[in-house]
């Protein structure tokens, strides 16, 4: 059997097979085009790739990109730059996308992880004209094996009028087995207990009247090389971990774990992998090259998560050592993931990320200077919002010191002060729940303000308080941080 019968194990599927560019062609002006992945790996390179060089060559066409999660370059900054996005739905991954959404010449509907599925079942984005999917294969029955990636393609695949399938050759065919794909039926519970139990079937149903075509793609990953991190990243990473100690003291054992990307928490998960931490259970969106160290550590119990948002060297380490790091992962699509009902009911604690937060609690997480998009709240507003305890980690100061990334009023509220009950820097932990505002802010301030801020912080709470009201506002913020 060659490769591509042992891909394509269903025979009446093997005629579809073409080029890149042949299914380049099926794609028409106005399109809403979905696809699915992570600003690593998961998404399909080969089409979208051809895409652009049939608009390079003077075919003019513009699409409505949709999908939950971050794309890589190879799609976003591969359109952006021939102006072949009309509107992205969604999170940005890429620098060129990012600064034409800037410019205001590319549309943005930012999306919430755990919400786009949704909106897009209500039809708000319109008619899903065509889904573009990576994956490992496709089975006997027609349904499709999935590779590192499932995040949103089974929603896309039901919902989408037509289908291409873009089956990576460097996806291992021996993932099969590792998803758990179920579909949430709506006034129903979701019956899934543990995050370690299975509930779904391994494979995604695809209509195979809808599969227009199929592509192969053999193309290698994207390497990101690691930075050691510096002192502050390590400082906040510790401060979280000795959060964590104070919590399991309390609870006795921790819940499972959210972790989201960046520096500092990946330093945090490498920090883990030295700890005293042990039979760890993660349940999170997508899993980053720490937790390969973790697992190699013997510190992990099981890993639930949507994709892999590893870089190519720790994918290279995963697909090669396969049979060891198969036992600990499920693979889920976002609406189990990045569900409120199961957020609760496991009582996740989720840390993640901000660029800047008040001393009112609130956290900006997807904006600079208010207006300039960085990358869009993503699934940090589904994990904040129905975890039991939500952290955000993030250095005290950037551009050198020079400016506090503690503020007054944050410039932009993706997380409001309802939403975080405990915020982290290289300074200290200061845990904001059974406090009153007031209370609040002289915690983060004193725990995690950096000292040459302080003062002027404290004189704008001094101020505010001469104020009627029961939140340190001031009319103009004036703060000269």
């Amino acid at each position: 059997m060659t490769e591509g019968e042992q891909r394509i194990r269903k025979a009446a599927l093997r005629g579809r097979v073409t080029t890149a560019k042949e299914a380049a062609l099926f794609f028409r002006d106005g399109m809403v085009v979905a696809t699915s992945g992570t600003g690593l790996s998961g998404y399909p390179r080969e089409v979208f790739g051809a895409l652009k060089e049939r608009i390079q060559n003077g075919d003019p066409l513009r699409i409505d990109l949709l999908s939950s999660g971050p794309l890589g370059p190879e799609i976003e900054d591969a359109l952006a730059e021939v102006r072949g996005i009309r509107r992205r739905i969604g999170s940005v991954g890429s620098k060129l996308l990012r600064q034409a959404i800037n410019r205001g010449e590319v549309g943005f509907l930012e999306g919430k992880t755990g919400k786009v599925c949704h909106y897009a079942r209500r039809g708000y984005y319109g008619k899903i004209d065509v889904a573009v999917i990576e994956a490992a294969g496709i089975n006997e029955e027609g349904q499709m094996i999935p590779g590192t990636c499932v995040y949103d393609a089974p929603e896309w695949l039901e919902l989408a009028s037509s289908v291409i399938i873009e089956i990576n050759l460097r996806r291992p065919l021996g993932m099969e087995g590792m998803h758990d794909i179920y579909f949430p039926e709506p006034g129903r519970c979701i019956p899934l207990n543990h995050p370690l139990e299975r509930i779904g079937s391994p494979y995604i149903p695809v209509d195979m009247a809808k599969i227009k075509y199929i592509v192969f793609a053999d193309r290698e990953d994207r390497n990101i090389p690691s930075s050691p991190p510096g002192e502050k990243t390590l400082r906040i990473a510790k401060n979280i971990e000795e959060f964590l100690k104070k919590e399991r003291g309390r609870q006795g054992e921790l819940p499972p774990l959210e972790v989201g990307f960046g520096d500092a928490l990946n330093g945090f998960l490498s920090l883990l992998a030295r700890s005293d931490f042990s039979s760890l259970i993660f349940y999170l969106g997508v899993a980053t090259d720490p937790l390969l160290d973790l697992i190699d550590a013997g510190k992990v119990k099981g890993i639930s998560c949507s994709a892999l948002r590893f870089s190519g060297s720790a994918l290279h380490r995963f697909c090669s050592r396969l049979e060891h790091y198969k036992p600990y992962f499920i693979f889920r699509p976002v609406t189990l993931t990045n569900s409120a009902e199961m957020l609760s009911r496991f009582g996740v604690i989720a840390i993640n990320s901000g660029l800047e937060a008040d001393i009112q609690g609130q956290v900006n997480s997807s904006h600079s200077k208010g207006s300039q998009l960085i990358g869009g709240v993503g699934g940090s507003y589904d994990f904040a919002r129905n975890s039991s305890i939500s952290l955000f980690a993030l250095p005290s100061t950037f551009q050198q010191g020079k400016i506090s990334s503690i503020v007054p009023r944050v410039s932009h509220v993706d997380h409001t002060e309802h939403e975080v009950d405990v915020l982290i820097t290289e300074h200290g932990i200061a845990d904001l729940r059974a406090l009153e505002p007031y209370e609040r802010a002289r915690r983060i301030i004193e725990e995690c303000a950096d000292p040459k801020f302080r003062e002027r912080l404290k004189t704008y709470v001094e101020k505010a308080r001469l104020h009627p009201g029961r939140i340190p506002v001031l009319p103009g913020d004036e703060f000269d941080g």
